[in-house]
Order: C-alpha cells, then sequence, then structure tokens
C-alpha cells in the first residue's frame, strides 16, 4: 500500500447526473504527472451525495476502465450497515485494491456501535482496509483504545487515515509497515514532522501534484521543506471550499468535471 494518494473529484453534468467517463481525464491527468495511488468516493468524491446505486455504478466503471500501473482506492461509508454490505460486496471482485471504510455520519454511534459497523463490513472483504476517522464531518470520533482494538484483530487494516487530532496517537501500538496517514494537507508540515504521520491522503494534490508529493517525500525523509513556498499553495486550494475550487481548476484545464451538487457551488 503507498504511502501517499490524491483524493479525486467525482465528476457531474450539468443536471448533476453521475459523469462517469469524466473520471478518465482525471486519471490520465494524475498519472501524467507522477501520481500512482487515487481514492475514489471520499469527502473530496462528495461521497455522502451519492446514492449507494450511483456508487455502485462508479465501481462498474472503474471495472471496465482497467487503469494500469495505478493503486485505486475506494471509499465507502454509511448511516445503514446493510448498505456498506453491499457496497463491500460490489468491491470484494473489483479492481480496487484497497477499501478506505469512514464510519456512519450524523447518527453519532458510540465506541462499540462504530466497533460492530467495522466488524461487519470486514466479514465482506479479504482486500487491505484503511480506516478513516472524520469528526469533524461525521459527529464520530474514534478512540485510540477503539482502533487498537480493531487493529489488533484485524490484520488486512494496513491504515489509519485520522481527520482529527493526529497527535493523540503516540502510545497506541501500531503493526510494522502500518500507514498513518494525515487527512489533508492542512498542516501538513507539523503532522508528518511532530505528528507522527507516514502517509498523506491528499486533496491540494490535484491542483499541485508534483509540488505536494515532493514536499511529502521529503518530509518523510526529514529533508528540510520550503514552509513558504508549500502553505499558500495548500491555502490556495483549502480557502473556501476545497472541492469547489478542485473542480474549477479541472474545468480550467478542459477536463469537464463539471460542478459541485447543489447546494454546493452554488454561492461562493
Amino acid at each position: 500500500m503507498n504511502n501517499f494518494h490524491i483524493a479525486i473529484p467525482t465528476p457531474f453534468r450539468d443536471d448533476e447526473s453521475l459523469y462517469l467517463e469524466g473520471f478518465e481525464p482525471i486519471v490520465n491527468y494524475l498519472k501524467e504527472n507522477g501520481i500512482d495511488s487515487l481514492f475514489i468516493s471520499g469527502s473530496t468524491g462528495e461521497q455522502h451525495s451519492l446514492s449507494i446505486e450511483e456508487r455502485l455504478h462508479i465501481i462498474d466503471y472503474f471495472n471496465q476502465k482497467h487503469f494500469l500501473d495505478v493503486e485505486l482506492i475506494f471509499g465507502v461509508a454509511s448511516t445503514r450497515t446493510r448498505d456498506g454490505v453491499r457496497l463491500m460486496q460490489a468491491l470484494e471482485g473489483s479492481v480496487f485494491d484497497i477499501i478506505m471504510i469512514g464510519f456512519p455520519p450524523y447518527i453519532k454511534p458510540t465506541q462499540q456501535q462504530a466497533i460492530m459497523y467495522v466488524d461487519e463490513l470486514l466479514t465482506h472483504t479479504t482486500k487491505n482496509v484503511i480506516l478513516y476517522n472524520n469528526p469533524s464531518r461525521t459527529g464520530f470520533d474514534l478512540s485510540p483504545g477503539s482502533l487498537h482494538d480493531l487493529i489488533s484483530r484485524h490484520e488486512n487494516i494496513l491504515g489509519f487515515k485520522e481527520g482529527g487530532d493526529v497527535h493523540r496517537h503516540r502510545d497506541t501500538l501500531f503493526p510494522e509497515s502500518f500507514v498513518r496517514f494525515a487527512a489533508g494537507d492542512v498542516n501538513l508540515v507539523s503532522n508528518i514532522a511532530i505528528g507522527g504521520c507516514n502517509g498523506l491522503s491528499s486533496m491540494v494534490g490535484n491542483v499541485f501534484p508534483k509540488e505536494i508529493k515532493h514536499a511529502f517525500d521529503a518530509l518523510l525523509e526529514s529533508k528540510t521543506v520550503n514552509v513558504e513556498a508549500i502553505e499558500p499553495l495548500i491555502a490556495q486550494v483549502t480557502h473556501g471550499q476545497t472541492i469547489v475550487n478542485i473542480k474549477e481548476y479541472y474545468n480550467q484545464l478542459g477536463l469537464g468535471t463539471g460542478g459541485c451538487r447543489s447546494p454546493l457551488g452554488a454561492a461562493k
């Protein structure tokens, strides 16, 4: 499993319907810029605006395309466990290499309910898995104890993407070669150099793929990073609504990514 990937947007037509053919130019653009791992159907892919059927259509599309020389990660998160199971079952025989499991949004499960959710989903896959904790979006915050419980019982959980406090996992025992992904590019330098993250799930990399990848690689090697050069690039993409900025950039390139589903992008 690669320790750097870029979370890409989901293309839509003007009527907000899925534009599956719009994925190919994004994939090709990033591959041409040296990126070999992509995350599909995450927050940057407007995951929770997609129905389960639409997500299944995305899986089918990638099965038909068979993109070469790129690691593919698919995001699974659902309010209902049975919907998550449908996605896991579809992914098991798919071209996707890794599944990133996010926790149910809005309903605020208990720690035990969240553990049971992951346990159930993992009974339906043999693929490698990344867990995704995103408390500001979901209202749920996986505790270090719950994380340790899950990774100690499931050998195929090989990574953890932390959208909350990355510093609280210093005392958690992780398996060898386990990847701790920083969720996004804000505070990139401190998350890697101080927070202990050894992976990055990048959004800004859609716009500055070479620059973000170079900075991340340098940080992993404890090399000096020009903070004054990299932070303005991150701020440029994350100012306002990141997904809106990313899609505007791709559309300026002529890649036809379309806009965001309303109300995102409706007004600034």
